[in-house]
C-alpha cells in the first residue's frame, strides 16, 4: 500500500499543469479551436442549455443562432483586441443554469427572452475563449475555429431538439435540461464560494 501512495505522489508531482486551451495534445490551430467547444464543459453546457431552447422556437429559431452566432463575433473581437479579465465563466454558467431550468419547465418562453440568452451567451463563450498562440494570424485561425464549432454544435443542438417531438423525447430533453441547470449551479457555487 506503501508503494502505491509513493507512485500517486510521483505521478502527481509530475503531471502538466491544467490549461482549457491546450486539451488535445498537438491539436492547435483551427482544428483546436473547433473542439474548444466540445471539450470545454462550461461552454458545451451552455450551447446544448440555449440549443434546447431555440429548438423550441420552430421557425424563429434562425434568429436566435443568427444572434448567438453575432454575439460571439463581438466576443471574439474584445479578445482580439486585447480586453482583459472578465466574468465571462460566471455568466456562462449562470446562462447555462437559465436555460436548462427553462427547458427543463418546458413553458412557453418568448422568442426575446431566448434571444437575450444567445447574445449573453455568445459573447461569454467569446470572452471566455483566449487563443493560445504565439502570431497573430495563429490566433485570428484559432478564434474562426471556435466560431465555427461553437455555432455547429448550436444548431446541431437546436435541429436535434426541435425534431425531437414524441412525448418520450420531450421528457428526455427535459432531463437533459435539468441536468445542465444542476450542473451549471454546483459549478456556479463552487466557483463563487472562492
Amino acid at each position: 500500500m506503501k508503494r502505491f501512495w509513493i507512485a500517486l505522489t510521483a505521478f502527481a508531482l509530475v503531471a502538466p499543469p491544467a490549461s482549457a486551451h491546450d486539451i488535445v495534445p498537438g491539436v492547435g490551430g483551427f482544428a483546436g479551436g473547433m473542439l474548444h467547444a466540445l471539450l470545454v464543459p462550461a461552454h458545451l453546457m451552455a450551447l446544448i442549455g440555449l440549443g434546447l431552447l431555440a429548438g423550441r422556437l420552430a421557425k424563429r429559431r434562425a434568429t436566435a443562432e443568427i444572434a448567438f452566432a453575432v454575439a460571439l463575433v463581438g466576443g471574439l473581437g474584445a479578445i482580439a483586441f486585447g480586453t482583459g479579465e472578465t466574468p465571462a465563466l460566471l455568466v456562462l454558467l449562470g446562462v447555462s443554469a437559465l436555460s436548462g431550468l427553462l427547458a427543463a419547465a418546458a413553458l412557453p418562453i418568448p422568442s426575446p427572452l431566448v434571444w437575450l440568452i444567445a447574445i449573453a451567451t455568445g459573447v461569454a463563450i467569446g470572452l471566455d475563449s483566449p487563443p493560445d498562440a504565439i502570431s497573430l494570424r495563429e490566433a485570428y485561425v484559432m478564434m474562426a475555429g471556435v466560431w465555427l464549432g461553437a455555432v455547429l454544435v448550436l444548431v446541431l443542438v437546436a435541429e436535434a431538439a426541435a425534431r425531437l417531438t414524441r412525448p418520450w423525447q420531450v421528457i428526455g430533453l427535459r432531463v437533459l435540461g435539468s441536468w445542465i441547470a444542476a450542473s451549471a449551479i454546483l459549478v456556479l457555487a463552487l466557483q463563487l464560494s472562492r
